[in-house]
């Protein structure tokens, strides 16, 4: 039997101190461990990031690898610079983030990877053909995607549209733990390997079984440090010398006379996929249906977002014909947003895939930003099924930012601003398991309700009022027009105990610097109707931490009377109400990306604003911590209508670039 081990990366975009305690608890131990012993030999995998920063830092690190190159005792997998979800990108951009860390590893270790691994072992037949033209020969997927009667313990060869490539199955069960002895783990592993392979169709084929492991960072760091991978070295040369070795897969492929030919099903890593039926609830029990990477975006909108985004601006980058060096920078940025944790997370990670994906959100505005750049811009509004719903969405790009318009709830569901700011829009929900109460709709901007005076009180409490709401309503189209970038759109309701007909249309129209929507407010009932129509806009913190962050501070022009407060408040700490009357404007300013937020109703509203902490478990049955925040700010407006009048209520919304601060990295680099 062969057996290899192998260290998984770790995520893109590390903060150097990350880095830092990497090496020191994971990485430097490890190849001492490996120079100590010729024996032992195992794969690592890096990210773009990590071998940058250990050319930078640790160049005796790199010196230390190239030397166990040399030896034949390790292999260095090659993948995607960041780390992505390849069956998300098109196919360049997988042929070019493999191409960039395969030239990575050539340049810093003196030698091409030939095999790669994947993100979550997110796999679709389609990658084959990208796989074979970047070089690679075989890859490293988890063995769950592995049709069970295939499983021999044998590497698979797949083929696809008249391309191949080796799959080397990584089997998790077979992971030691340190309450079992290395001399119990590794005659328990020869017995089962046995049992599975006993009288199958290769046991005259193949003349050893192959069995590959990898751990994670802690995983391993546990291993090494409790002297556990040495009494395992050292049981199998005193014990299993004639019947085990350790290799890594490429060399192993050299000499293999056996290999399972097999068509692996789209899927991803077993773990993963438990996540990727129900939000946040661990679901193993298993239908028959292979678990996808598009099953986890659907149960998870945040990430399906991220990944509309990152396709959109793709589509951009792919379709520049200007500037070719401006295109490159942009091209980068885009690869930077690809990585996976921002669009893939398992139970040990949900409050760290909010920071990721906020970054991929900003990478992505400035990759856009230096598309602009290249060519002779110009705004524009176009409608086309933009999140692959089978329903047409509105896109405006215009100077300051770009927007999309969606006709569930009418809203404003994505606004990305061109400073490098991400996505305001970018919100989760309240979850009761985790946040005491549900949200029915997705947070966005300019959700629309009808509130009874009882409704408007429970409502700035943080309360959730469905059936009060548009949100969940699907507008009508009424007109759209791309030379005058305007969107019209229509939905009515029922409320109060009359289940009186009140109706809306809600017409957008952009500028350069923002939207002026207008309200037209409808009683299609036979009775007078009264009630306060509200119009709410969920600003979330792109910089939110919760170890200390900024927060947006609000400028409120009330009367001849001016209010200041923060995001890190509700308006209750300004009115007992909560809701401050005759307002004329509001002011929301991001001191970190030098940004304000401008809402000047036609005729004086009342206001409220409170923050909203969304809070998600910090690993799989950990309890809740704080994961994200949003500002969540409303315009009201009492509303008096006799049957079959209407009234119109304006907003004329802007975004306003301030003077540029200083960030808390460069005042602290000062």
């Amino acid at each position: 039997m062969c057996i290899c081990f192998g260290l998984e990366s770790t995520p893109a975009g590390k903060a150097v101190s990350v880095c830092e305690n990497d090496y020191a608890d994971v990485y430097k131990p490890a190849a001492k461990f490996l120079y100590a012993h010729p024996d032992f030999r195992m794969a690592f995998s890096f990210t773009g990031n990590e071998l940058q920063f250990f050319k930078k830092k640790h160049p005796e690190f790199l010196a230390l690898l190239q030397e166990l190159i040399s030896r034949r005792q390790i292999e260095v997998f090659g993948g995607g610079f960041y780390n992505p979800v390849f069956p998300l990108l098109y196919p360049k951009d997988r042929t070019d983030q493999i191409e960039l860390l395969s030239a990575e590893i050539r340049q810093t270790l003196g030698k091409r990877p030939r095999g790669m691994t994947l993100c979550a072992s997110s796999w679709d037949a389609s990658l084959v053909t990208s796989f074979q033209t970047s070089g690679m020969e075989y890859l490293a997927l988890d063995s769950s995607l592995i049709p069970p009667a295939k499983q021999c313990y044998l590497p698979i060869i797949m083929f696809d549209r008249g391309k191949s490539v080796t799959i080397v199955p990584v089997y998790k069960k077979h992971k030691p733990v340190s309450d079992v002895s290395p001399e119990e783990y590794l005659t328990s592993l020869f017995a089962a390997v046995k049992k599975t392979s006993r009288g199958d169709a290769y046991d005259d084929l193949a003349s050893e079984r192959f069995v590959d492991i990898h751990f994670t960072h802690e995983e391993f760091k546990k291993l090494l440090h409790s002297g556990y991978l040495q009494k395992l070295s050292e049981c199998a040369c005193a014990n299993f010398s004639d019947t085990l070795r350790f290799s890594y897969p490429g060399a192993y492929l050299k000499t293999a006379d056996a290999r399972v030919p097999a068509f692996i099903t789209a899927g991803i890593d077993a773990e993963i996929a438990q996540w990727a039926k129900t939000p946040y609830i661990q679901v193993s029990k298993n239908d028959g249906y292979p678990v996808t990477i598009y099953d986890f975006l659907q149960t998870y909108p945040e990430s399906r977002s991220l990944s509309n985004r990152m396709l959109y601006v793709s589509m951009l980058v792919n379709q520049c014909h200007g500037d070719k060096a401006r295109k490159k920078v942009a091209r980068e940025k885009l690869w930077e947003a690809q990585s996976g944790e921002g669009f893939v997370y398992t139970g040990a990670m949900f409050p760290v895939c909010a920071s990721y994906r906020t970054d991929a959100f900003k990478n992505l505005s400035e990759a856009e930003t230096i598309i602009r750049e290249c060519s002779d811009f110009e705004e524009s509004a176009s409608r086309f099924d933009y999140n692959a719903d089978g329903i047409d969405e509105y896109m405006f790009r215009m100077a300051g930012f770009t927007a999309c318009i969606t006709r569930e709830g009418g809203a404003l569901c994505e606004l990305d601003v061109m400073q490098r700011s991400g996505n305001y829009a970018d919100n989760l929900k309240r979850v009761e398991a985790f946040d005491g109460l549900n949200d029915a709709y997705t947070r966005s901007f300019f959700i629309d309700y009808a509130f009874s005076d009882a409704d408007v009180k429970e409502y700035v409490k943080g309360k959730s009022l469905p059936e009060t709401s548009f949100a969940n309503n699907r507008y009508a189209e009424q007109k759209f027009s791309p030379q005058h970038k305007e969107v019209q759109l229509f939905s009515s309701i029922e409320i109060g105990e009359k289940k009186q007909a009140l109706s809306v249309r809600k017409k957008y129209g952009a500028n350069a610097n923002g939207f002026t929507l207008q309200y037209i407010v409808k009683n299609e009932s036979k009775d007078a109707l009264r009630t306060n129509f509200t119009v709410e806009s969920n600003i979330a913190q792109t910089n939110y931490d919760t170890e200390g962050f900024t927060p947006y501070t609000i400028e409120i022009a009330s009367g001849d009377k001016k209010f200041e407060s923060d995001s890190a408040k509700a308006s209750t700490s300004l009115a007992p109400s909560g809701v401050l009357s005759d307002v004329s404007a509001v002011q929301i300013s991001d001191s970190e990306n030098s940004l304000s937020f401008v809402f000047e109703p036609n005729e004086s509203c009342g206001f409220s604003f409170m923050p909203i902490v969304f809070h998600r478990p910090e690993k799989a049955g950990g309890k809740a911590v704080p994961a994200a925040m949003t500002l969540c700010a409303a315009m009201h407006w009492a509303v008096d209508l006799e049957p079959g009048m209407e009234t119109e209520k304006t907003v004329n919304f802007s975004i306003i670039a301030m003077k540029r601060k200083r960030t808390k990295a460069e005042k602290k680099a000062k």
